[in-house]
């Protein structure tokens, strides 16, 4: 198409700017779009299905002559295999395979680490086969701490490498050891965050089933179709060819990309067995192997002018990931400072592999940076809202920060902090977020419209619950003139178009645009055969309130032969444009008991921007569970390794602390939609930014009620209780 002008922006902020579009792409939906469905409250387009049972998940998929598959897994953090025989079992009733992971010799790492798994009629058979395994472990000594891991004389995770991987760091921006030497105040603090597991409602788990002609059927609560057929052909052998069904699946926050020990097996013991196999991991094993958010310890120092200026700042972390790396934190960002320094290390410890966990590396990194923002205000003298405006002229951030401070009541924050009485205390803060994800290339969408007027948008990518299916359903809607429930979708269908993993936020602005696309496709398709009934031009013809032209969208569908059009769309690259990642903030009011130690969350503001918002509903749901999971991480989630043998003391429902109904404040969204002409719809990335800054929000609001600074994650009533007994009330 060439260079397009478009407006950009948000509220009264709004500029023209000419952007490039790519040939067959349409002009961006620019701020002054007249839209009718787009942005408003879309009901989810599957929520009678999963309201009402129908929706079935990997876990609902029984098939004839299937058989259960379970896991045998370690019980220690380190050891090493002296025996294991898997005799006795193979002769258990109903037992029909058995697959040995491990053999005398190996060793284990982590609890939980996989060690066999058994296939059965049933799963009381399966379960009593894996106690007939017999297996001798030579324990060694763990170590299930970051600190513990660096401590001098150490048990090496890994005989002959060091517990610490030498620290990486992008390359330094001036002299911060002389900015903060030369500095009128500087301030130091650490902080530490726990491991966070997955805790999916619905574990990993497959399903697999051997067809005649040799190919392959896998139903599987996975993050990635595409990624899963893949792995699953190289576990079946090369030519093998396999379909993947992911309809509904029940959450998955990064840990659901790989095809997990769970799919490996069953597929290996299908083609085994010569029969169906369902594998799923027991909430123990999901807990154990599933995958968590790495533990961290981050220390930071800071050098400010007489005006409260940055003028340095040295940050050095150290994250564990297990037996595995990505313990890196995401800090500093959002704010500007003078000159800078950044170490990162990994640190090995005997628990179970990170994964990819709903902004990964940024919930910990947010804690850590806006609560040494918040440190750094206090030693300035400076409001922590005025303190971060010294540190941003970003017109996005500026608004939304004064839109959430006025929505909070942020006047009635305690002006020195602490001050008040009695054993309950209130006080608000703040923290900000930020996300770099506005879609990419590779994904198509099909439209078909059948001559019976019923709509259909295909795309095998899955939706993992965020509500990709009715963002579909509405930017179809939007360019047929009809109403999003009238647009079937179909997902989660490996002989499907094309669509990406859910993960980094990038599902929605890649298929989205791709459904816009195919829409307008099947449009101007159906604009030919209604234009010659009409005796007009077809660019004449308009789409709207059900109708094409004159004519209602039923009786236009009648004028198609064959039975059915089809519309496609291709995702083609994003454009040169005004915004290319997302901004966001959340304020937290809180009341402290100081005489038990309990924090309750009275109430969170999120302000949060996705670029165009398309179903204001979902939108506001993603926010609500990302706010959710922030407050869980911020006083609840942590996992507890025994410090002797390495296994996890909680890990079931009942002891692994998750926020609950009962726990909940008011949480009060704020969708601030943007004009950025980064892809014809206009869409940004939105899963993860929302639970990035709330845990960091609710350590300020406690400061600011108590006075009492919590440095470390979960903020639970004995450190508060440790805190407050240091102090002078």
């Amino acid at each position: 198409m060439g260079k397009v002008k478009t407006k950009v922006g948000f509220g009264e902020k709004v500029r023209e700017i000419e952007v490039d579009v790519p040939d067959g792409e349409p002009a961006p939906w620019g701020a002054d779009a007249k839209l009718t469905v787009v942005g408003t409250d879309v009901v989810r387009v599957d929520a009678a299905m999963k309201a009402s049972g129908r929706a079935k998940y990997t876990y609902d998929i029984n098939l004839r002559d299937m058989l259960c598959a379970l896991v045998l897994h370690a019980p220690y953090g380190a050891a090493q295999i002296k025996k294991l025989d898997t005799s006795k079992a193979e002769k258990m009733p109903g037992v029909k395979g058995v697959l040995p992971f491990k053999k005398a010799g190996d060793p284990i790492r982590y609890h939980g680490d996989e060690v066999a798994a058994v296939a059965a009629e049933t799963e009381d058979q399966a379960e009593d086969a894996l106690h007939a395994i017999e297996v001798e472990y030579d324990r060694k000594p763990v170590v299930t701490t970051i600190a513990t891991a660096m401590a001098a004389g150490a048990p090496q995770v890994f005989p002959g490498r060091e517990n610490v991987r030498p620290g990486r760091g992008g390359q330094p921006r001036g002299d911060a050891e002389g900015a903060i030497k030369s500095a009128d105040k500087v301030v130091e603090a650490a902080y530490e965050t726990q491991v966070q597991t997955h805790s999916s409602f619905e574990p990993h788990g497959t399903v697999a089933k051997f067809n005649e002609d040799g190919s392959l059927t896998v139903w599987c609560s996975t993050q990635a179709t595409f990624g899963i057929r893949q792995q699953a052909q190289q576990v079946a052998g090369r030519g093998t060819k396999v379909r993947v069904f992911a309809e509904f699946v029940g959450g998955g926050f990064g840990s659901k990309f790989g095809l997990h020990v769970t799919g490996a097996a069953a597929i290996r013991l299908a083609k085994q067995t010569g029969r169906p196999v369902k594998c799923m991991c027991t909430r123990e094993s999901e807990h154990t192997t599933g995958g968590n958010r790495p533990s961290s310890l981050q220390k930071m120092k800071a050098g400010l002018d007489k005006d409260g200026q940055i003028q340095g700042l040295i940050v050095e972390t150290f994250g564990s990931g297990g037996i595995g790396g990505g313990g890196g934190c995401a800090n500093p960002i959002i704010y500007s400072y003078g000159a800078g320094k950044k170490t990162e290390s990994d640190v090995f410890v005997n628990g179970g592999p990170a994964a990819a966990f709903r902004a990964p590396g940024h919930p910990q990194g947010i804690f850590a940076l806006d609560s040494f923002m918040d440190e750094c205000a206090h030693a300035a003298g400076l409001d922590p809202l005025e303190f971060r405006k010294k540190h941003s002229r970003d017109e996005v951030y500026r608004a939304q920060w004064d839109l959430g401070a006025k929505m909070i009541g942020w006047e009635r924050r305690n002006k020195e902090a602490g001050k008040g009485s009695g054993h309950l205390r209130r006080g608000i803060g703040m923290a900000s977020t930020r996300w770099g994800q506005i879609g990419a290339p590779g994904s198509r969408v099909d439209v078909i419209i059948r001559d019976d007027g019923t709509v259909e948008a295909h795309n095998g990518a899955q939706d993992i619950g965020t509500g990709t299916k009715t963002v579909l359903a509405t930017i179809v809607a939007e360019e047929l003139g009809l109403k999003p429930p009238q647009v079937a979708v179909k997902m989660g269908d490996t002989d499907l178009p094309m669509g990406p993993g859910s993960g980094g936020s990038v599902t929605a602005p890649s298929v989205g645009p791709a459904a816009r696309n195919a829409g307008i496709d099947a449009k101007e398709k159906l604009a030919e055969l209604a234009a010659k009934k009409l005796g007009v031009e077809a660019k004449d013809v308009v789409f709207a309130d059900g109708k094409v032209g004159t004519l209602k969208f039923e009786e236009a569908c009648k004028l198609i032969e064959g039975g059915s059009l089809r519309g496609t769309g291709e995702r083609r690259n994003n454009y040169a444009t005004y915004r290319g990642g997302v901004a966001g903030c959340q304020f937290a009011d809180v009341e402290v008991d100081i005489e038990t130690g309990r924090i309750r969350p009275v109430k969170v503001v999120a302000v949060q921007d996705a670029g165009r918002v398309i179903s204001k509903l979902t939108f506001e749901s993603q926010v609500l569970g990302g706010v959710i999971q922030g407050i869980s991480y911020a006083l609840y989630e942590d996992r507890i390794l025994d410090r002797n043998v390495g296994t996890q003391m909680n890990a079931d429902f009942l002891n692994y602390k998750i926020a609950g109904p009962a726990d909940m404040p008011e949480i009060e969204v704020v969708a601030f939609s943007i004009a950025n002409a980064g892809n014809n719809c206009g869409m940004a990335g939105l899963g993860e930014p929302p639970t990035i800054p709330t845990a960091a929000a609710i350590a300020n609001a406690v400061f600011n009620a108590t006075g009492l600074r919590l440095r470390s994650l979960p903020m639970t009533p004995d450190k508060v209780l440790a805190a407050a007994g240091k102090k002078e009330w």
